[in-house]
């Protein structure tokens, strides 16, 4: 009776060890790392062990291999002595049986399905089994290193913090636990430290300035109508900015010339322009921006030319999506549903936020808008109606003015056509970008 007892015994010590390991491996780092704080001390023993992964997994599993083998031997010797040679066989079938229902898949099951409170019950436990087997761990360990030096096979890289949190944050998505908005709220924080000025800037060609040597009268009015606070100066040339002017500075010195605003000087109002490289990332850009309490800056290229105008407000829509107050002029959406399930789309979008839009996988390596992603594909200017078929995407040229691709259809090849399609209901009004 006491043999048997003895296998019993072993074959439960083999489940501890076996959903102790599962436990242990699968819970929640942040869910352990919260407890820590928070004081738990079972908690804190859990993140030591954590630590290091190599000596838990070996004394576990040294551990657990004792055990079962232990358990075999015995169970192996009891069925020999009552049924001869034959008693081999019937132990090495129930056994297999015995250790895989309740030494494996049950406490594995238990322990992945409740790993917080496996790992906080069995942790001040496994601290001084690892301990009493450390010695042998310790040369079994240095046994399996000196392996894998000889076969070259070199230790993973650890993934980057930032890396494992989108990831976690795309698998919730996937699971529908985190909302679209949410993803792409939070992707925008991670990408700040990656992203470029140069990819969300407010283009050469589509900034918003003021030429200092234009009538005062005219500066005014044309601040006045304008959207925006703060607007660039120039003199002589574009590529000559000489400040930035307040809408706040600009009327307040109007008032203090009423009746005579053609003896205002422009050149004493203005602030000071701020030029940083294109190629700053933005979160350092953010941190500049709340260092020196400014809220523009122009962007210059390698060649030290103005390419473009980054704002804090655009860093901010990067996480928040689009942001239009009571002084933005209405525009149509840049992205664009049709009636046959395809999307008309500006060409001055950028891919960043195609992709989060219509949730693509565009590389924006090449380029930092739509347009500019077709033409560097195809290494031409397409023309007007031309269709083009893309990483399995249907691009059509819908407008195209001179050079520039005003707007594009975009439809994933994968969705077929209707065969009726009404006729699409878009218009030719352009977008604005506002710095």
């Amino acid at each position: 009776m006491i043999p048997f007892l003895i296998v019993l015994g072993l074959i439960i010590i083999s489940a501890f060890f076996s959903g102790s390991e599962t436990g242990l491996t699968s819970v929640s780092r942040a869910k352990i790392h919260s407890l820590k704080m928070d004081g738990n001390r079972k908690a804190i023993t859990v993140s030591k062990l954590r630590e290091d992964k190599e000596r838990l997994i070996g004394a576990i599993l040294l551990g657990n291999n004792v055990v079962n083998i232990a358990a075999s031997a015995i169970a192996t010797a009891l069925a020999v002595e009552y049924f001869g040679p034959t008693g081999v066989a019937y132990a090495t079938g129930i056994m297999t049986v015995l250790v895989l229902i309740f030494a494996e898949v049950l406490p594995k099951t238990y322990a992945v399905r409740h790993a917080e409170r496996v790992s906080l019950t069995v942790a001040p436990l496994l601290v001084l089994i690892v301990k009493v087997l450390s010695p042998v761990t310790l040369v079994v360990q240095s046994i399996v290193n000196r392996f894998l030096s000889l076969v070259s096979v070199a230790p993973q890289e650890e993934i980057s913090g930032v890396d494992v949190l989108r990831g976690t944050v795309q698998m919730y998505h996937e699971e529908g636990n985190v909302l679209t908005e949410d993803r792409d709220m939070l992707s925008g924080i991670f990408d700040l430290g990656e992203t470029e000025i140069e990819a969300i800037m407010v283009h050469r060609s589509d900034m918003v300035m003021v030429n200092a040597d234009d009538p005062i009268e005219e500066i005014i009015a044309f601040v006045a109508n304008s959207s925006l606070s703060r607007i660039p100066v120039w003199q002589e040339s574009p590529d000559h900015v000489i400040g930035v002017i307040h809408s706040k500075d600009l009327f307040k010195a109007a008032e203090n010339h009423k009746g005579k605003p053609e003896d205002l000087d422009l050149k004493q109002h203005l602030r000071e322009a701020w030029f940083v490289p294109e190629t700053t990332r933005l979160k350092n850009q953010l941190n500049a921006f709340k260092e020196n309490r400014k809220h523009i800056a122009l962007a210059v290229d390698e060649f030290g030319s103005i390419s473009g105008l980054i704002t804090l407000e655009d860093i901010i829509e990067e996480i928040l999506g689009e942001i239009d107050d009571e002084h933005d002029t209405p525009t149509l959406r840049r992205v664009r549903k049709c009636r046959d399930g395809s999307y008309d789309v500006n060409g001055d979008i950028s891919i960043r936020d195609l992709n989060r839009e219509l949730e693509l996988g565009l590389s924006d390596d090449d380029a930092t808008t739509l347009a500019g992603f077709v033409m560097a594909k195809i290494q031409r200017i397409p023309d007007e109606d031309e269709i083009l078929e893309i990483d399995e995407l249907m691009f059509k040229i819908l407008k195209k003015e001179r050079n520039q691709l005003e707007r594009i259809k975009v439809r994933k090849t994968s969705e077929q056509k209707p065969a009726t399609e009404e006729p699409e209901k878009t218009s030719d009004e352009p977008s604005e970008n506002k710095p």
